[in-house]
Formats: structure tokens, C-alpha cells, sequence
């Protein structure tokens, strides 16, 4: 399908949709939240007597977006952050360069999809076919974790692929192709793997779906996920920092992140390792 074609449907879908209030979908925490031992299970939850995890997670869709790393990685550096990028293996070219600069950088490197063509759930025979070259991906590039392209999701289908972790699902995020959010802000178990989901709303949604011109439903979602001692990971793409202002306001969101007391900031990776 042309990409006009599919914006032109896509807007037309999302003009339907209505969501929660700064994306908050407190029916599941609400639950947990009821259990009489809260307060004294919530304080091992992380490491070091933190209160909330920091994951900053970026799948690269494009070309541009992937010459566009080092940027990035230059701007999360100054403010002391690392993070993953999530690269699709049989799309675009991955230099050796770039790769370089993840890995000298302490940054993490996990797989998106195939081709990023939404044929990977097609059908069980197309997802099979494909799990042998995104293993080899997996290997080639030293990944332990992966994301489906448009978080398309079958957990049961992940399972075979050699990864230690998927962030593939969300809490709420009514404006993807597969809605159905889990309700869950904390990392947890499925199958052999960690599910890590995502917990605010995508730069996409945010500033393509929604047209926002400032980060306010990040923060206020940020400042509900710190009082329920949720695990803040968010999902930005390099390449739609490209455009317009949507750099500086990545900034301007590393800068309020930066100034959280008493979190963890983790790789994808090491949160997996912590809660496996």
C-alpha cells in the first residue's frame, strides 16, 4: 500500500479514537494496589532501594533514521542516559561504523521485526519462515531482546525466537493496530521471556497522531508512573527526531528525566537480568 494511502487511512482510523486522560489506565495497579503487602514488596522491586526504572528504548525504521544515531546518542550522553536501539536486519544498511558507536557508547543493540514490511504475523508459515533470519540477526548483532515493527504481537509465536526479553507490548496505547493494552507498568514474565512494555505514549502518537506541541501527557504520565513506582520506558523513533522541533523536545524530556531522585537508570538488558 503507498504510504499517502495508508496516512490517509490511518488519520482517518485515528480520528475515531478517543483516549484516556494522559494516557493512564489505572485498572490493573488499582488491583495491585489492594494487596496488603504493597508497600513492603514495592521497596525490592529495583535495585539499590530505587523507586522507578528509566529505559529509554528507540526503533530505528529508516535509513535516515539510523545515520541519524550518533545524534542522538550525543544528546543522551550529555544528560547521562543510555539506551537501545532496536534495528530492523533486512531493510536498510547497518554500517559497522554506527555499530561501533552503540557499543563504545555502553548503549544496547536489539532486533525489530524482519523487513518492517507488517507481514510478520501474517500467518504462522510467514512467521516461521522468517524466525530462522531474525535468529541469525539476533546472533549477528549480540542482541538479547527484540520488538516487533508496529508492535505487532503473537507472545506465544516469540517464544521462538533466541532472545531474553520482548518489548513488544504496552500498558495503554489505543492507537495501535493491535490496541489491546496489558494495564501492566512493570516489567513482567511470559513464556521464557521478560515482557518489558512501554509505558508512554510514542513520540508518533504524541506528535504525529495527537499533533502535540509539547511534552506535558509525558510528564504528567511519568509523574503517575513514579507515585505507583511504575517503570518509566519510553519508545522514540531517531527517525522522526529529525523533524520539526521534536529533537529539542527529546532534550527538554531527557532534562526532566535527569532530575527524578532516587530511579534506575537501566538498559532494556539489565532490567531483564534483574527481574528474570
Amino acid at each position: 500500500m503507498p504510504l499517502f494511502i495508508r496516512h490517509f487511512l490511518q488519520e482517518r482510523y485515528n480520528s475515531k479514537i478517543t483516549h484516556l486522560p494522559d494516557f493512564i489506565w489505572d485498572e490493573l495497579v488499582k488491583i495491585v494496589k489492594q494487596e496488603s503487602d504493597w508497600e513492603n514488596n514495592i521497596a525490592s522491586l529495583y535495585p539499590n532501594q530505587t523507586t522507578s526504572a528509566i529505559v529509554l528504548t528507540h526503533d530505528v525504521e529508516t535509513q535516515i533514521g539510523f545515520d541519524y544515531i550518533p545524534k542522538v546518542i550525543e544528546l543522551e550522553q550529555k544528560y547521562g542516559f543510555k539506551a537501545s536501539w532496536n534495528l530492523v536486519p533486512y531493510k536498510y544498511k547497518i554500517t559497522d561504523d554506527i555499530l561501533k558507536i552503540i557499543r563504545n557508547a555502553g548503549h544496547e543493540i536489539g532486533i525489530h521485526g524482519y523487513n518492517h514490511d507488517g507481514k510478520l504475523y501474517f500467518s504462522k508459515e510467514i512467521f516461521d519462515y522468517r524466525v530462522k533470519y531474525i535468529n541469525e540477526a539476533i546472533e549477528k548483532y549480540g542482541a538479547v531482546g527484540f520488538r516487533s515493527p508496529m508492535v505487532h504481537r503473537n507472545l506465544e509465536w516469540l517464544q521462538q525466537l533466541n532472545i531474553q526479553y520482548d518489548a513488544s507490548c504496552f500498558d495503554y496505547d489505543p492507537y495501535q493496530p493491535f490496541p489491546g493494552g496489558t494495564g501492566c507498568i512493570w516489567p513482567f514474565k511470559a513464556g521464557k521471556l521478560i515482557e518489558l512494555p512501554y509505558t508512554l505514549p510514542q513520540d508518533h502518537v504524541l506528535f504525529y497522531v495527537l499533533k502535540q506541541k509539547n511534552i506535558d501527557i509525558w510528564k504528567n504520565k511519568t509523574n503517575w508512573l513514579i507515585q505507583n513506582h511504575g517503570m518509566i520506558l519510553a519508545l522514540i523513533h531517531p527517525d522522526y527526531l529529525l523533524e520539526k522541533n521534536h529533537l529539542k523536545l527529546y532534550e527538554e524530556f531527557l532534562a526532566f528525566l535527569k532530575e527524578i531522585p532516587n530511579t534506575w537508570h537501566c538498559l532494556p538488558k539489565e532490567i531483564t537480568e534483574y527481574f528474570a
